[in-house]
Protein backbone atom coordinates (compact mmCIF):
# COMPACT_ATOMS: atom_id res chain seq x y z
CA UNK A 1 0.00 0.00 0.00
CA UNK A 2 2.74 2.35 0.61
CA UNK A 3 4.45 2.17 -2.81
CA UNK A 4 0.94 2.14 -4.46
CA UNK A 5 0.03 5.85 -2.56
CA UNK A 6 3.98 6.69 -3.29
CA UNK A 7 3.67 6.01 -7.19
CA UNK A 8 -0.03 7.64 -7.10
CA UNK A 9 1.31 10.94 -5.44
CA UNK A 10 4.22 11.12 -7.72
CA UNK A 11 2.33 10.95 -10.62
CA UNK A 12 -0.24 13.16 -9.46
CA UNK A 13 2.12 15.89 -8.52
CA UNK A 14 4.75 15.67 -10.92
CA UNK A 15 3.81 17.87 -13.04
CA UNK A 16 2.07 20.85 -11.22
CA UNK A 17 5.42 21.01 -8.55
CA UNK A 18 7.66 21.44 -11.49
CA UNK A 19 5.75 24.62 -12.65
CA UNK A 20 5.79 25.49 -8.86
CA UNK A 21 9.50 25.43 -9.45
CA UNK A 22 9.60 27.33 -12.43
CA UNK A 23 7.50 30.16 -10.69
CA UNK A 24 8.64 30.51 -7.26
CA UNK A 25 12.96 29.67 -8.47
CA UNK A 26 14.44 26.01 -8.64
CA UNK A 27 16.23 27.10 -5.49
CA UNK A 28 13.36 27.65 -3.51
CA UNK A 29 11.76 24.14 -4.90
CA UNK A 30 14.94 22.20 -4.13
CA UNK A 31 14.50 23.99 -0.37
CA UNK A 32 10.94 23.29 0.27
CA UNK A 33 10.93 19.54 -0.76
CA UNK A 34 14.25 19.10 1.58
CA UNK A 35 11.91 20.23 4.10
CA UNK A 36 9.31 18.08 3.63
CA UNK A 37 11.32 15.21 3.28
CA UNK A 38 12.71 16.00 6.71
CA UNK A 39 9.48 16.58 8.16
CA UNK A 40 8.63 12.71 6.36
CA UNK A 41 11.81 11.47 8.05
CA UNK A 42 11.18 12.97 11.27
CA UNK A 43 7.24 11.56 11.40
CA UNK A 44 7.93 8.69 10.14
CA UNK A 45 9.46 7.86 14.23
CA UNK A 46 6.39 8.90 15.44
CA UNK A 47 4.01 7.38 13.21
CA UNK A 48 2.44 4.66 15.10
CA UNK A 49 -1.13 3.58 13.09
CA UNK A 50 -1.23 2.71 9.18
CA UNK A 51 -2.81 5.21 8.33
CA UNK A 52 -0.12 7.42 9.28
CA UNK A 53 2.07 5.77 7.46
CA UNK A 54 0.01 5.90 3.88
CA UNK A 55 -0.35 9.51 4.16
CA UNK A 56 4.04 10.02 4.97
CA UNK A 57 3.88 7.83 1.90
CA UNK A 58 2.20 10.70 -0.22
CA UNK A 59 4.45 13.33 1.27
CA UNK A 60 7.90 11.76 0.66
CA UNK A 61 5.80 11.52 -2.67
CA UNK A 62 5.26 15.50 -3.29
CA UNK A 63 8.89 15.98 -1.29
CA UNK A 64 10.79 14.10 -3.83
CA UNK A 65 8.43 15.29 -7.12
CA UNK A 66 9.67 19.17 -5.81
CA UNK A 67 12.93 18.15 -5.78
CA UNK A 68 12.65 16.22 -8.98
CA UNK A 69 13.16 18.53 -12.15
CA UNK A 70 14.18 21.57 -10.57
CA UNK A 71 17.73 20.13 -9.31
CA UNK A 72 18.70 19.04 -12.82
CA UNK A 73 17.13 22.78 -14.43
CA UNK A 74 19.15 24.69 -11.90
CA UNK A 75 22.23 23.22 -12.77
CA UNK A 76 21.99 23.39 -16.07
CA UNK A 77 20.77 27.34 -15.29
CA UNK A 78 24.09 27.85 -13.27
CA UNK A 79 25.99 26.89 -16.28
CA UNK A 80 24.32 28.78 -18.25
CA UNK A 81 24.71 31.92 -16.06
CA UNK A 82 28.68 31.67 -16.92
CA UNK A 83 28.26 30.69 -20.25
CA UNK A 84 29.60 26.70 -19.52
CA UNK A 85 26.58 24.75 -21.23
CA UNK A 86 28.72 22.50 -22.94
CA UNK A 87 30.28 21.47 -19.40
CA UNK A 88 26.60 20.49 -17.83
CA UNK A 89 27.64 16.36 -19.16
CA UNK A 90 30.92 16.96 -17.60
CA UNK A 91 29.90 18.09 -14.03
CA UNK A 92 26.18 16.39 -13.99
CA UNK A 93 28.22 12.73 -14.38
CA UNK A 94 30.48 13.18 -11.69
CA UNK A 95 27.50 15.00 -9.27
CA UNK A 96 25.42 11.74 -10.14
CA UNK A 97 28.72 9.32 -9.41
CA UNK A 98 28.83 11.10 -5.92
CA UNK A 99 24.95 10.62 -5.25
CA UNK A 100 25.41 7.05 -6.29
CA UNK A 101 28.47 6.30 -3.98
CA UNK A 102 26.65 8.24 -1.51
CA UNK A 103 23.98 6.38 -1.42
CA UNK A 104 25.76 2.70 -1.68
CA UNK A 105 27.11 4.10 1.74
CA UNK A 106 24.18 5.80 3.14
CA UNK A 107 22.05 1.88 2.61
CA UNK A 108 25.15 0.22 4.92
CA UNK A 109 25.14 2.95 7.28
CA UNK A 110 21.46 2.38 7.50
CA UNK A 111 21.46 -1.38 7.93
CA UNK A 112 24.02 -0.99 10.72
CA UNK A 113 21.66 1.66 12.81
CA UNK A 114 18.43 -0.28 12.36
CA UNK A 115 19.94 -3.32 14.42
CA UNK A 116 19.59 -0.98 17.21
CA UNK A 117 16.70 0.59 16.19
CA UNK A 118 14.41 1.39 13.27
CA UNK A 119 14.32 5.23 14.72
CA UNK A 120 17.76 5.95 14.08
CA UNK A 121 18.24 5.80 10.69
CA UNK A 122 15.11 8.67 9.80
CA UNK A 123 16.76 10.40 13.05
CA UNK A 124 19.87 10.86 10.85
CA UNK A 125 18.52 11.44 7.87
CA UNK A 126 16.37 14.12 9.27
CA UNK A 127 19.73 15.76 10.43
CA UNK A 128 21.14 15.81 7.49
CA UNK A 129 18.28 17.07 5.42
CA UNK A 130 17.79 19.73 7.66
CA UNK A 131 21.64 20.37 7.21
CA UNK A 132 21.04 20.14 3.12
CA UNK A 133 18.26 22.59 3.01
CA UNK A 134 20.63 25.36 4.99
CA UNK A 135 23.56 24.82 2.51
CA UNK A 136 21.10 25.30 0.10
CA UNK A 137 20.07 28.52 1.40
CA UNK A 138 23.40 30.22 0.76
CA UNK A 139 23.07 29.30 -3.29
CA UNK A 140 22.84 32.04 -5.26
CA UNK A 141 19.18 32.50 -6.91
CA UNK A 142 20.25 33.26 -10.62
CA UNK A 143 16.84 33.23 -12.26
CA UNK A 144 15.54 37.22 -11.52
CA UNK A 145 11.93 37.06 -10.05
CA UNK A 146 10.61 39.08 -13.36
CA UNK A 147 11.86 36.48 -15.47
CA UNK A 148 10.30 34.15 -13.22
CA UNK A 149 7.14 36.12 -13.81
CA UNK A 150 7.64 36.39 -17.61
CA UNK A 151 7.88 32.29 -17.66
CA UNK A 152 4.78 31.72 -15.82
CA UNK A 153 2.22 34.36 -17.09
CA UNK A 154 0.82 31.31 -19.01
CA UNK A 155 1.45 27.40 -17.90
CA UNK A 156 2.90 25.80 -21.24
CA UNK A 157 0.75 26.48 -24.12
CA UNK A 158 2.23 24.20 -26.41
CA UNK A 159 5.23 22.00 -26.78
CA UNK A 160 5.97 23.84 -29.63
CA UNK A 161 6.66 26.87 -27.34
CA UNK A 162 9.32 25.09 -25.07
CA UNK A 163 11.19 22.74 -27.43
CA UNK A 164 13.50 24.02 -29.49
CA UNK A 165 14.21 20.59 -31.64
CA UNK A 166 12.56 20.69 -34.93
CA UNK A 167 11.18 19.15 -35.93
CA UNK A 168 9.25 18.46 -32.87
CA UNK A 169 7.98 15.03 -33.85
CA UNK A 170 11.53 14.02 -34.37
CA UNK A 171 12.00 15.41 -30.80
CA UNK A 172 9.20 13.40 -29.05
CA UNK A 173 10.33 10.22 -31.21
CA UNK A 174 13.68 10.14 -29.27
CA UNK A 175 12.31 11.19 -25.95
CA UNK A 176 10.03 8.20 -25.72
CA UNK A 177 12.56 6.04 -27.23
CA UNK A 178 14.83 6.99 -24.25
CA UNK A 179 11.56 6.65 -21.88
CA UNK A 180 10.90 3.29 -23.17
CA UNK A 181 15.06 2.47 -23.05
CA UNK A 182 14.49 3.46 -19.18
CA UNK A 183 11.37 1.06 -18.95
CA UNK A 184 13.39 -2.13 -19.96
CA UNK A 185 16.24 -1.05 -18.21
CA UNK A 186 14.76 -0.58 -15.07
CA UNK A 187 11.60 -3.90 -15.66
CA UNK A 188 15.15 -5.70 -16.13
CA UNK A 189 16.94 -4.63 -12.70
CA UNK A 190 14.22 -4.55 -10.67
CA UNK A 191 13.09 -8.52 -11.83
CA UNK A 192 16.83 -9.44 -11.32
CA UNK A 193 16.21 -11.07 -7.95
CA UNK A 194 14.17 -13.18 -9.75
CA UNK A 195 16.76 -13.84 -12.98
CA UNK A 196 19.61 -14.50 -10.74
CA UNK A 197 18.15 -16.74 -8.66
CA UNK A 198 16.10 -18.82 -11.56
CA UNK A 199 19.87 -19.71 -12.76
CA UNK A 200 20.73 -21.02 -9.21
CA UNK A 201 22.80 -17.79 -7.68
CA UNK A 202 22.65 -17.95 -3.97
CA UNK A 203 20.84 -15.11 -1.83
CA UNK A 204 24.15 -13.57 -0.20
CA UNK A 205 25.77 -13.34 -4.17
CA UNK A 206 22.17 -11.32 -5.08
CA UNK A 207 22.61 -9.05 -2.28
CA UNK A 208 26.11 -8.71 -3.50
CA UNK A 209 25.01 -8.19 -6.68
CA UNK A 210 22.81 -4.89 -5.59
CA UNK A 211 25.51 -3.59 -3.60
CA UNK A 212 27.79 -3.60 -6.32
CA UNK A 213 25.69 -2.09 -8.92
CA UNK A 214 25.95 1.46 -6.84
CA UNK A 215 29.16 1.45 -7.02
CA UNK A 216 29.05 0.11 -11.17
CA UNK A 217 26.34 3.51 -11.81
CA UNK A 218 29.29 5.50 -10.03
CA UNK A 219 31.81 4.25 -12.68
CA UNK A 220 29.41 4.46 -15.37
CA UNK A 221 28.88 7.86 -14.71
CA UNK A 222 32.54 8.54 -14.38
CA UNK A 223 33.19 7.15 -17.88
CA UNK A 224 30.73 9.46 -19.60
CA UNK A 225 33.34 12.13 -19.81
CA UNK A 226 36.26 10.61 -20.85
CA UNK A 227 34.09 9.04 -23.24
CA UNK A 228 32.51 11.80 -24.84
CA UNK A 229 36.45 12.96 -25.43
CA UNK A 230 36.34 9.77 -27.74
CA UNK A 231 32.88 9.65 -29.48
CA UNK A 232 30.02 12.48 -30.01
CA UNK A 233 27.35 11.72 -27.64
CA UNK A 234 25.07 10.10 -30.18
CA UNK A 235 27.45 7.73 -30.94
CA UNK A 236 27.79 6.38 -27.29
CA UNK A 237 24.50 6.29 -27.34
CA UNK A 238 24.29 4.06 -30.13
CA UNK A 239 27.46 2.14 -28.81
CA UNK A 240 25.60 1.37 -25.49
CA UNK A 241 22.50 0.27 -27.00
CA UNK A 242 24.22 -1.92 -29.22
CA UNK A 243 26.36 -3.14 -25.80
CA UNK A 244 23.34 -4.10 -24.31
CA UNK A 245 21.97 -5.87 -27.60
CA UNK A 246 24.87 -7.44 -27.95
CA UNK A 247 25.62 -8.32 -23.94
CA UNK A 248 21.60 -9.68 -23.15
CA UNK A 249 21.61 -12.25 -26.54
CA UNK A 250 25.29 -13.68 -24.80
CA UNK A 251 23.54 -13.53 -21.14
CA UNK A 252 20.42 -16.04 -22.83
CA UNK A 253 23.30 -18.48 -23.72
CA UNK A 254 25.54 -18.50 -20.76
CA UNK A 255 25.82 -20.99 -17.96
CA UNK A 256 28.22 -20.30 -16.07
CA UNK A 257 27.14 -18.85 -12.76
CA UNK A 258 29.83 -16.19 -12.10
CA UNK A 259 29.70 -15.17 -16.19
CA UNK A 260 26.41 -15.10 -16.03
CA UNK A 261 26.81 -12.91 -12.40
CA UNK A 262 29.23 -10.22 -13.84
CA UNK A 263 27.38 -9.70 -17.73
CA UNK A 264 24.41 -9.07 -15.90
CA UNK A 265 26.15 -6.48 -13.44
CA UNK A 266 27.54 -4.66 -16.81
CA UNK A 267 24.46 -4.53 -18.18
CA UNK A 268 22.56 -3.07 -15.36
CA UNK A 269 25.38 0.23 -15.20
CA UNK A 270 25.45 0.64 -19.13
CA UNK A 271 22.23 2.36 -19.18
CA UNK A 272 23.33 4.88 -16.55
CA UNK A 273 25.49 6.05 -19.54
CA UNK A 274 22.34 6.41 -21.96
CA UNK A 275 20.43 8.12 -19.94
CA UNK A 276 23.45 10.49 -18.76
CA UNK A 277 23.94 11.47 -21.86
CA UNK A 278 20.45 11.89 -23.64
CA UNK A 279 19.87 14.04 -20.19
CA UNK A 280 22.59 16.26 -21.76
CA UNK A 281 21.10 16.24 -24.85
CA UNK A 282 17.05 17.20 -23.91
CA UNK A 283 18.43 19.73 -21.77
CA UNK A 284 20.08 21.53 -24.55
CA UNK A 285 16.51 21.31 -26.02
CA UNK A 286 14.50 22.85 -23.83
CA UNK A 287 13.46 26.58 -23.23
CA UNK A 288 15.14 27.87 -20.13
CA UNK A 289 11.87 29.75 -18.94
CA UNK A 290 9.31 26.55 -18.25
CA UNK A 291 12.47 23.60 -17.91
CA UNK A 292 11.38 22.77 -14.39
CA UNK A 293 8.36 22.34 -16.13
CA UNK A 294 8.90 20.31 -19.19
CA UNK A 295 11.45 17.89 -17.20
CA UNK A 296 9.11 17.19 -14.56
CA UNK A 297 6.60 16.40 -17.65
CA UNK A 298 9.36 14.25 -19.07
CA UNK A 299 9.81 12.39 -15.82
CA UNK A 300 6.25 11.24 -15.65
CA UNK A 301 6.16 10.35 -19.05
CA UNK A 302 9.28 8.29 -17.85
CA UNK A 303 7.55 6.78 -15.08
CA UNK A 304 4.44 5.49 -16.97
CA UNK A 305 6.68 3.95 -19.44
CA UNK A 306 8.15 2.17 -16.88
CA UNK A 307 5.45 1.11 -15.35
CA UNK A 308 3.78 -0.24 -18.40
CA UNK A 309 7.16 -2.03 -19.45
CA UNK A 310 7.35 -3.31 -15.87
CA UNK A 311 4.08 -4.95 -16.11
CA UNK A 312 4.22 -5.90 -19.42
CA UNK A 313 7.69 -8.41 -18.22
CA UNK A 314 5.98 -9.80 -15.26
CA UNK A 315 3.52 -11.38 -17.53
CA UNK A 316 6.51 -12.57 -19.93
CA UNK A 317 8.18 -14.24 -17.33
CA UNK A 318 4.92 -16.03 -16.76
CA UNK A 319 5.03 -17.28 -20.37
CA UNK A 320 7.99 -17.39 -21.34
CA UNK A 321 11.59 -19.08 -20.63
CA UNK A 322 14.79 -16.96 -19.08
CA UNK A 323 16.71 -17.39 -22.32
CA UNK A 324 13.64 -16.52 -24.49
CA UNK A 325 12.51 -13.42 -22.07
CA UNK A 326 16.64 -12.19 -22.51
CA UNK A 327 16.17 -12.58 -26.07
CA UNK A 328 13.06 -10.17 -26.00
CA UNK A 329 15.15 -7.67 -24.16
CA UNK A 330 18.32 -7.82 -26.55
CA UNK A 331 15.28 -7.14 -29.78
CA UNK A 332 14.08 -4.17 -27.92
CA UNK A 333 17.71 -2.29 -27.01
CA UNK A 334 18.43 -3.72 -30.90
CA UNK A 335 15.44 -1.53 -32.34
CA UNK A 336 15.51 1.03 -29.48
CA UNK A 337 19.68 1.53 -31.28
CA UNK A 338 18.47 2.14 -34.90
CA UNK A 339 15.54 4.51 -33.77
CA UNK A 340 17.30 6.51 -31.48
CA UNK A 341 20.52 6.59 -34.00
CA UNK A 342 18.33 7.51 -37.24
CA UNK A 343 16.68 10.33 -34.68
CA UNK A 344 19.91 12.10 -33.89
CA UNK A 345 21.80 11.98 -37.47
CA UNK A 346 18.54 14.65 -38.17
CA UNK A 347 19.40 16.77 -34.80
CA UNK A 348 20.13 20.22 -35.69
Amino acid sequence: MYSVVYNICTAVSEVPTGYIGDRIGRKNSIITGTILLACQAGLMVAAQEKVWLILLAGLEAVAYTFISGSDSALLYQMLASRKMEDQYLKINSRILAAQSAVMGGAIFIGAQLAQYSWNLPYLLTMLILIVAAGFMCRVKDIMPFAEREKSTGKLIKTLKDNILYRPLGMFLLFFIGISMIDGIACGYYNLNQLILESVGISVSAIGLFFSLSYIGNSFAYLAVSPLNRIFNRSRIIFLALITECLGFLWLSQVQNKGLFFVISLILCFVPEIIFTVADSIIQEWIVERNRATMLSVMSLIRSLCSGVIYGIFGILLEIVTIEQFLIFLAVGFGVSAVSVLIVLRKSR
